[in-house]
């Protein structure tokens, strides 16, 4: 079989073919390479002039905006500008305004101290009894190294304040006015019934006082017994005579009212008696002791006249007791003499005072013990020599001295006894300008009522003893020719001295503006001791009883008039005195039955003999009212 085979012509045509098909591919790729190279350059181009343009825009866009924000910024400034104007506009008329309200603060100097604030008020809280309020008024608002003002506390002996004492309190300084609340701690070691208050600041690193000084002058507020003080039936009162309490005398006389004397130096310490243990008192943190002895006879004789009826006064005395000379003034302290001046001249002082004022009331302002309404503090005072020793200083000085006490004694008493009243003695002599050794009454008075009001004024009553001039006269209304002579009894403030005759010198003299309490009242009167002598004859002794008694009744600012005595003293017969209704045998004199029936219906009839003595008609010729 023969093989077929492909004419050579066409192969060799299918060859070229090939040859033309591998041509175009490089020049495709060049093509391409050349278009893209073009699109890069393009591309290249075209990111150039964008990024030129963009960096222009941003540029413009920058410049833009920070031309906006200046414009912005402008505007907000001009606004925080405008704003804070407006802002300083508004503190300096809140500052003006402040300043309207809060007035410029007084520079405080040594001219403009003393006095730039007044104490108004120094009073125990009536809503609460454990507090104490002090306020007052200021002449502005003190300048001073803050903004506050301060309260002190000091003691009746001291009148500055301590190197380094503290402040009990303060306030912030507001207005020209203050107020400060703050305890009373009655009856605890820290009590301040008995401290004056002042209101100071802090000038230069140190504590001033700006104010005058005030002690409480309400003790009387929280006092356990609030009782009104009761009203006795007439002003009828004797000295009684202990001996005869058990007795029926003093029923058949009548007696409305009657005193006795407390001795404080004989009332202190121990008893040894096993009848009558020691009374031992705990007073402000301390205990103090009692004789027992002489309290159970307080206590028998302050009961029986309670029991009968009788309105009680104690009368107060210092007498010398070595074991307890803190009772005494340190100044004082010289034996020998009757009674002492009562010392509130240290810490001791006035706690004894204290603690023996406060069990007396809170003992004898019940009916238990027996009842004392009425106090009597010494005994006529201006008589320094015999009555109140202390030694020879001026009469304001002496005064004022006595007054410290006599205020521990009235802040003590009342605070137990709301209505007891309190009264300063004085005896007869008033104005006979004496130099040296005792002192006129007036004197006295005067002073230690101005020194009261300094310090806080109080409801203080007058002990006044109008005896005869002289003693041993009983005619006090016909004084024997070389003593009338000596022109002593008048009816004027200038009067030397005061008798039966002229008391009504005494009871003028406390109406005027300067006297009148905290209420604005005349000050009451107890004539607590007045006796006539029977030595020139009973008659003369009995009228001038009747004729004293018709006076003090018809002067409705007198609350009593105690008769001295009961029973004649021995001690005093040796002097030419007997001024008892009783002779000492106990019995009766003439003005026995006068005494017992001048406030009777009888009085008229037992009284008519001593128009004759007297040398008159009637009553009425020389008692108005009567």
């Amino acid at each position: 079989m023969e093989e077929k085979k492909s004419p050579p012509k066409k192969k060799k045509n299918r060859n070229k073919k090939k040859e033309k098909k591998s041509i175009l591919p490089p020049l495709v790729l060049l093509f391409l390479v050349l278009l893209a190279g073009g699109i890069f350059i393009g591309i290249r181009a075209r990111e150039n002039y964008l990024k030129t343009h963009a960096d222009k825009a941003r540029e413009e866009l920058r410049e833009y905006n920070l031309q906006a924000l200046e414009r912005v910024s402008g505007q907000a400034l001009e606004v925080i500008k405008n704003e804070a104007a407006s802002r300083n506009e508004t503190a300096q008329g809140l500052q003006s305004a402040w300043q309207q309200m809060w007035p410029e603060e007084t520079v405080i100097t040594a001219e403009n101290r003393n006095g730039f604030a007044r104490i108004e008020r120094c009073e125990i809280a009536s809503e609460d009894i454990s507090k104490v309020v002090i306020s007052g008024t200021m002449e502005g608002i003190p300048k001073s190294d803050d903004r506050r003002l301060y309260l002190f506390s000091l003691p009746i002996y001291r009148n500055t304040l301590l190197e380094g004492q503290e402040p009990i309190t303060s306030m912030k300084k507001s207005d020209d006015q203050f107020s400060f609340t703050v305890n009373l701690n009655y009856k605890q070691a820290d009590t301040r019934l008995f401290d004056k208050f002042a209101m100071g600041i802090k000038l230069n690193g140190e504590y001033v006082l700006l104010s005058d000084q005030s002690y409480i002058t309400n003790p009387e507020a929280r006092a356990q017994y609030q009782y009104a003080h009761p009203q006795a039936a007439s002003i009828k009162g004797l000295l009684v005579d202990p001996y005869k309490l058990s007795g029926s005398e003093l029923q058949d006389l009548g007696v409305k009212q009657a005193a006795y004397n407390v001795t404080l130096g004989r009332l202190m310490g121990q008893t040894s008696n096993a009848h009558y243990p020691t009374v031992y008192y705990n007073y402000a943190g301390k205990t103090y002791a009692f004789n027992g002895q002489v309290v159970a006879e307080y206590d028998s004789i302050f009961s029986r006249l309670t029991q009968l009826g009788i309105q009680t006064t104690g009368i107060i005395l210092n007498d010398w007791n070595g074991s307890y000379l803190d009772l005494v003034h340190p100044q004082a302290r010289v034996a020998g003499k009757s009674y002492y001046m009562f010392n509130a001249s240290d810490e001791a002082g006035v706690d004894y005072l204290a603690a023996a004022a406060t069990f007396l009331a809170e003992r004898y302002s019940g009916t238990s013990h027996g009842q004392v309404v009425n106090w009597v503090i010494a005994n006529e005072i201006n008589a320094r020599v015999a009555w109140n020793y202390y030694p020879a200083v001026d009469v304001q000085t002496y005064s004022q001295v006595y007054a410290d006490g006599f205020r521990v004694f009235y802040n003590a008493i009342k605070s137990v006894n709301a209505n007891a009243k309190v009264y300063m003695p004085i005896d007869q002599t008033w104005n006979r300008n004496l130099k040296g050794g005792d002192y006129d009454g007036r004197d006295v008075l005067d002073y230690f009522n101005a020194y009261i009001k300094e310090y806080g004024n109080i409801d203080w009553d007058l002990s006044h003893h109008p005896y005869p001039v002289p003693l041993t006269h009983a005619a006090f209304w016909n004084m024997p020719s070389n003593y009338r002579r000596m022109n002593l009894i008048r009816n004027s403030a200038d009067t030397p001295m005061v008798t039966m005759t002229n008391i009504h010198v005494v009871t003028d003299y406390l109406q005027r503006e300067e006297f009148l309490n905290p209420k604005g009242e005349v000050r009451s009167v107890t004539l607590s001791e007045l006796g006539f002598t029977s030595t020139s004859g009973e008659g003369v002794q009995a009228a001038a009883y009747a004729y004293a008694y018709y006076i003090a009744d018809a002067n409705s600012h007198i609350d009593a008039l105690l008769l001295n005595r009961q029973t004649d003293a021995a001690a005093e017969l040796a002097q030419g005195l007997a001024l008892g209704i009783d002779h000492v045998d106990g019995t009766h004199k003439q003005i026995y039955n006068v005494f017992k029936y001048i406030d009777t219906g009888r009085s008229q009839e037992v009284t008519e003999f001593a128009k004759g003595i007297i040398g008159i008609s009637s009553w009425s010729e020389v008692i108005r009212h009567h």
